[in-house]
């Protein structure tokens, strides 16, 4: 009698199911002394700060950019701040995030957002992955919330980012529609996708890759729109000046952290001894960032995998951000979700693997000194580097693989 092998999707849910349950046994044993691991590391202080700071930002919506340099998303997400500060009992002031947050009505607004969030992914999971059962693809997404780039990540800093992920899975969804405007409210999803965190623009890169021009044209005119349009309501000329000069300050800055490439450098340099020295290299370290977001696009056009567009596009907003937090990773559920849609027997096992040890509770690495982002993106890295030499390796395939979402 021949063995049934575990899936690869089976077997993405036991590793990322066995890190949280494991990281839950731990804070039972410890009183909860672990907690503040998963947490950042870092004291309570900013909790759900990426929510409501930018609720108060858009309190004053013709200054903010001048009031504030943590003002670094572009004016379509203030727009949708704005209306969540309308609705408001009280008013708040740019520098009263705090104050907003800790009135009671807020916090159960930012959950019922984060339920309807979190039930938009499930609708998107189970038409993305029609081939697994029901049950399979709930677990899927309770595996995905309680992870550790969700819980202690997305959900606990309020961050955007994973709406805007869901966004971008949407349009993945319907940009190989039969139907026209199907196709069209992807576009018009990555536009505001795009208006919402800037970097998801590099998904217009797919369609360069696919050839679709007219529509990469349409894009970059949808995108433009959602980009200028709203500056009218935030500081107009001078206000989109402003932008690009917050912009410009957060591109110069670095520090340790195991993010984006940059900084992953700097912690390198810091565990080496040599962070006293970092400064002098740098520019090589944003050169390497510059050189990591050339290659991840090359590889697209390279490639032979179709599933690899998501990887690239996402691996480009989860580790190129050059000032970013843990959040980032959440941008590596479009990949994931698109790699679990091709046929089975195109999948890897490689892939399933570091795709769970990202999201999963990490709780091996409490018994190190490392920060919990260590390992939460380092598989990401190593995910990216299998992929670039898989793809360098054997040339462009004369044929693309792998199925689209349909």
């Amino acid at each position: 009698m021949k063995k049934s092998r575990v899936d690869n999707y089976t077997l993405f849910l036991i590793i990322s199911f066995t890190g949280t349950v494991l990281f839950l046994f731990v804070l039972l044993f410890t009183g909860g002394n672990g907690a503040s691991w998963l947490a950042m590391e870092n004291n309570f202080d900013n909790f759900l700060t990426d929510h409501f700071r930018h609720i108060a930002f858009a309190s004053d919506m013709q200054h903010f950019y001048f009031n504030t340099l943590d003002a670094t998303f572009p004016p379509f997400a203030y727009l949708l701040y704005y209306l969540l500060y309308r609705i408001n009992p009280h008013s708040w002031k740019v520098n009263e995030w705090k104050d907003c947050r800790d009135y009671q009505y807020n916090p159960l607004v930012y959950l019922m957002l984060a339920i309807l969030v979190v039930l938009l992914f499930r609708f998107l999971v189970a038409r993305l992955l029609p081939q697994y059962d029901k049950g399979k693809n709930d677990l899927f997404v309770i595996a995905v919330v309680f992870s550790a780039p969700m819980m202690a990540g997305a959900l606990e800093r309020g961050n955007i980012s994973f709406l805007t992920a869901i966004m971008l899975l949407a349009a993945l969804l319907l940009k190989d529609s039969d139907k026209a405007w199907k196709r069209e409210a992807a576009l018009l999803l990555i536009a505001a996708a795009s208006g919402l965190k800037l970097y998801p623009a590099v998904f217009g890169v797919i369609y360069i890759v696919e050839k679709r021009y007219k529509e990469g044209i349409r894009l970059l005119i949808y995108g433009l729109l959602v980009f200028l349009v709203p500056f009218i309501f935030c500081g107009g000329i001078p206000g989109f000046i402003q932008y690009l000069k917050i912009l410009f300050f957060f591109e110069n800055q670095g520090y340790r952290s195991w993010t984006n490439v940059r900084n992953y450098l700097l912690s390198i340099s810091d565990l080496l001894g040599r962070y006293e020295d970092s400064a002098s290299f740098v520019k090589y370290f944003k050169l390497a960032e510059n050189l990591y977001l050339i290659i991840c696009i090359i590889s697209m056009f390279k490639t032979g995998e179709k599933w690899k567009y998501a990887l690239y596009t996402s691996g480009i907003m989860a580790l190129y951000v050059p000032f970013s937090y843990r959040y980032t990773s959440v941008y590596m559920l479009i990949p994931l979700v698109v790699y679990l849609a091709q046929d089975r027997d195109k999948q890897k096992k490689i892939y399933s693997i570091l795709f769970a040890l990202t999201f999963t509770v990490p709780v091996y690495g409490m018994m190190t000194p490392l920060a919990a982002d260590f390992f939460i993106f380092t598989p990401v890295y190593i995910m990216m580097i299998f992929s670039l030499i898989e793809d360098w390796s054997k040339g462009r395939a004369g044929k693309i693989t792998g199925q689209a979402p349909a």
